[in-house]
């Protein structure tokens, strides 16, 4: 019994791709010139549970977010326009580094290679080496999904990538950013002249 709670709390876990477009925003931040709608903690309700746990031990944040352009000409996040925290400009993680902080070990599943010895016996028959398959078979399966979960976060992060995009006058545009020790700070967006 100890085994097999050992095998299904250290099992890899799919990802659950998340759309910014279909998501309710309950923060928002209107500036006039630029609308700001955001969320936290998207990973948890998308039951990414273990990305949201390691969004955790990162000390990082998945924002998703939904940004209007009020303006008379085009933006774009990171040439004339940046993210704020109250009075300081935070920089958002491109999609590699969110990538990197968040994804599966692959390599981490290997352990269940220790497997392979186990026999079992019934009635007293001849041991069965079952570890020869459960051993193999767990550590394929666990890392054939944290290397699909680890492709399918990073196109997610990929298509909904925001930065350096032009938001063209009037257009509505949602996407995922990432910030560093961001904790549950208030975001807004504002101009800057570069």
């Amino acid at each position: 019994m100890l085994v097999f709670i050992f095998l299904i709390g250290g099992c890899a876990q799919g990802y659950y791709a998340i759309n910014p477009s279909k998501i309710t925003y309950n923060v928002s931040n209107n500036l006039d010139d630029i609308t700001l709608n955001y969320r936290y903690d998207i990973l948890n309700e998308k039951r990414d549970y273990k990305l949201a746990r390691k969004e955790k031990t990162q000390n990082m944040k998945l924002v998703a977010v939904k940004i209007t352009n009020n303006t008379n000409r085009i933006i774009n996040i990171g040439n004339n326009a940046a993210f704020y925290t109250g009075k300081t400009m935070i920089y958002p993680m491109d999609a590699i580094a969110i990538k990197n902080n968040l994804r599966q070990s692959v390599a981490g599943y290997l352990f269940y290679l220790l497997l392979t010895p186990i026999t079992f016996s019934f009635n007293g028959s001849d041991p069965m080496p079952v570890g020869l398959v459960l051993g193999p078979l767990i550590t394929g399966s666990n890392m054939l999904s944290a290397g699909s979960a680890n492709r399918n976060l990073y196109i997610d992060l990929v298509q909904h990538d925001i930065l350096n995009h032009d938001i063209q006058v009037g257009e509505t545009v949602y996407g995922l950013v990432g910030f560093k020790n961001l904790d549950y700070a208030p975001l807004t967006i504002k101009l800057i002249n570069k």
